[in-house]
């Protein structure tokens, strides 16, 4: 009974062995961790395929069209309240800057902490817009107007108006909702 138990242990240790050295031989890790397969292909140059079309290996330089800058500028309304100073562009109406005022980025420093930016590489903004058929209604790329170029919250709200006006006439006023003590920006 104890010689079963023996030879069922050393079949069983043996299996799970060879499982493991079959899986080591097929998945090596590099220095970095990495799983790495190993394979060897091998080409037969001793027949020709004339079947099959060569092809040209000229490399050729093409001009491709340059996009539109991300901070190409139209203009844009800064507002200031007691947590936030907000950059919004008229062109779209879309939020591109965000600083929290009360939160700089090295402790007693001047400099607030940027929450949205249009900078290349670090772009984050709030963009709205409507969606129309015929292009009747203001997009994320359509221009408006703001009466000032600066607005203060003084008392305990601020609404920032921006307008669109369409060739057909239609006005669209998109309107910026600030509270006091409060982050978020209601559109």
């Amino acid at each position: 009974m104890n010689n079963q138990k023996l030879f069922l242990g050393i079949a069983i240790f043996l299996t799970v062995f060879l499982l493991w050295d079959k899986w080591q031989i097929t998945h090596i890790t590099d220095e970095n961790g990495n799983v790495v397969r190993k394979s060897q292909i091998t080409l037969d140059t001793s027949t020709q395929n004339t079947d099959v079309p060569m092809i040209n290996t000229e490399t050729t330089q093409i001009d491709l069209p340059t996009s539109p800058s991300i901070n190409e500028s139209h203009g844009y309304t800064t507002v200031t309240t007691d947590l936030l100073t907000v950059e919004i562009s008229h062109k779209g109406g879309t939020i591109q800057n965000a600083y929290l005022n009360a939160f700089p980025i090295e402790k007693g420093g001047e400099e607030k902490f940027q929450l949205l930016s249009d900078k290349t590489g670090a772009l984050f903004q709030a963009q709205s817009g409507l969606a129309s058929r015929d292009d009747l209604l203001p997009t994320h790329l359509s221009l408006f107007n703001s009466a000032n170029s600066n607005y203060q919250l003084s008392t305990d709200t601020l609404t920032v108006p921006l307008t669109w006006q369409g060739k057909d006439g239609t006005t669209v006023t998109k309107n910026f909702h600030f509270k006091k003590g409060s982050y978020i920006v209601e559109v």
